[in-house]
C-alpha cells in the first residue's frame, strides 16, 4: 500500500488538540532567546534533527525519547522509503531512517527557503520523565548491544571514575544519582552526539526560531499522532501507531518517585535550570510542582536548600 495525500472533504470535521498544545514562544525572550522568526532560513540551517518529507510538504524535529523511532518509521512510510507492513528490528529503523530521509542539514540555501513554508511538526515530553526514560534505556538495561556500549562509553565520564577495578569496567554500572549529577553541572554541554537522548528540546529544533504549526505531547500520543496524519497531512496512513518500540514505563509517576527522591534539591535545581526553557515553552512543571510531587517531604520556609536524603539508586525492576 501506497501512503497518498488525501484531498480533504469540506464537510469533513476537524477535531483539534489544541494547534499550541501549551506551546507559548512568548516564552523565549525571558531566557534571552529571540523568538523573531524573520531569519527563519538562518535558523533551520544546519538542523540535523528535522527531517524533510517533500510528498507532504512536511518538516519534522524528531525528539530520543520522545516515540523517534516510530516516527522515524511513520516519516518513511509516508515517503515511500519503508512499506507500512515492513518490520524492521529499532536499531534498523533509526540507520534506514538516516539513510532514506534528508534532514535541514543537507539542503542548499535556495532550498531551505523552499521549504520555509512546510509544515512543522514537533512532539514534545515532559523533561524529567524523557531523561528518566533515557537513563533506563541507555545506561541502566546491560545485556542489549546500544545499551552496553552506552554504558561503556559513559561510565568514566559520569561516574568520575577513569581507574577502576576489572569487575567495575565490566559492569559499567552509572547510577542515577551520578547521572541526575552529570546533567545538574553547568559545565557539562551535552554536545557530544549520543547525548541528544538527554539534550534539551531548544538545543535540538530551536522553537524558539523556527514557529512549529503543532505541537504534540507524548502524554497524548495517539491522540496528537492521529491529528497530525488525518488532519494537518490529510494522509490515508492506516497503520498502527506504537507508543514506544522500546518500553521502560519512565511517564510512571510512581517509578518517577522511586528515583528523583534520593537527589538533594541542589541535583533537582540544577537539572530543572538546564531544562528550563523545555518545560515553560512547552507547559510542564514548575521547579516548586516538582519538588512537591518527586521530593516530598519538604520545608515550605526553607527557600535556600531542601535536603533530601541523598542515595544511591540502583537498578529498579
Amino acid at each position: 500500500m501506497v501512503v497518498e495525500k488525501r484531498q480533504k472533504n469540506s464537510l469533513e470535521e476537524t477535531v483539534s488538540p489544541t494547534r499550541n498544545n501549551g506551546y507559548n514562544m512568548a516564552k523565549c525572550d525571558r531566557f534571552g532567546q529571540s523568538s523573531n522568526t524573520s531569519r527563519l532560513s538562518s535558523a533551520m540551517e544546519g538542523m540535523d534533527h528535522i527531517f524533510v518529507v517533500d510528498k507532504f510538504q512536511l518538516l519534522f524535529c524528531y525528539v530520543p525519547k520522545v516515540a523517534c523511532t516510530n516516527w522515524k518509521r511513520i516519516l518513511m512510510i509516508l515517503q515511500g522509503s519503508l512499506g507500512i507492513d515492513d518490520n524492521l528490528p529499532h536499531m534498523e529503523v533509526h540507520l534506514r531512517a538516516h539513510r532514506s530521509l534528508k534532514t535541514l542539514a543537507h539542503l542548499k540555501p535556495a532550498e531551505l527557503k523552499k521549504v520555509m513554508s512546510y509544515t512543522k511538526i514537533l512532539f514534545v515530553r515532559d523533561p524529567f520523565t524523557r531523561l528518566l526514560s533515557a537513563y533506563r534505556d541507555k545506561l541502566e538495561k546491560a545485556g542489549r548491544a546500544d545499551s552496553d556500549l552506552f554504558r561503556r562509553r559513559w561510565n568514566s565520564r559520569m561516574t568520575g571514575h577513569t581507574s577502576v577495578n576489572q569487575a567495575q569496567r565490566q559492569r559499567n554500572d552509572v547510577t542515577f544519582e551520578e547521572f541526575a549529577n552529570y546533567l545538574a553541572n553547568p559545565l557539562n554541554t551535552l554536545d557530544i552526539e549520543e547525548e541528544e537522548h538527554w539534550r534539551p528540546i531548544i538545543k535540538l529544533c530551536n522553537p524558539c526560531a523556527i514557529k512549529y504549526d503543532f505541537v504534540g505531547r507524548f502524554e497524548q500520543l495517539e491522540r496528537d499522532s492521529r491529528y497530525v496524519l488525518n488532519d494537518l497531512l490529510h494522509s490515508n496512513f492506516t497503520g498502527g501507531l506504537v507508543s514506544s518500540t522500546n518500553f521502560s514505563n519512565s511517564s510512571d509517576n510512581a517509578l518517577l518517585k522511586r528515583y528523583f527522591a534520593g537527589l538533594t534539591l541542589e541535583t533537582l535545581k540544577g537539572i530543572y535550570q538546564r531544562y528550563q526553557l523545555d518545560s515553560e515553552l512547552f507547559g510542564y512543571s514548575s521547579l516548586q510542582q516538582l519538588v512537591e510531587r518527586l521530593v516530598k517531604p519538604y520545608r515550605d520556609d526553607d527557600t535556600k536548600m531542601i535536603q533530601v536524603k541523598r542515595s544511591k539508586t540502583g537498578t529498579v525492576g
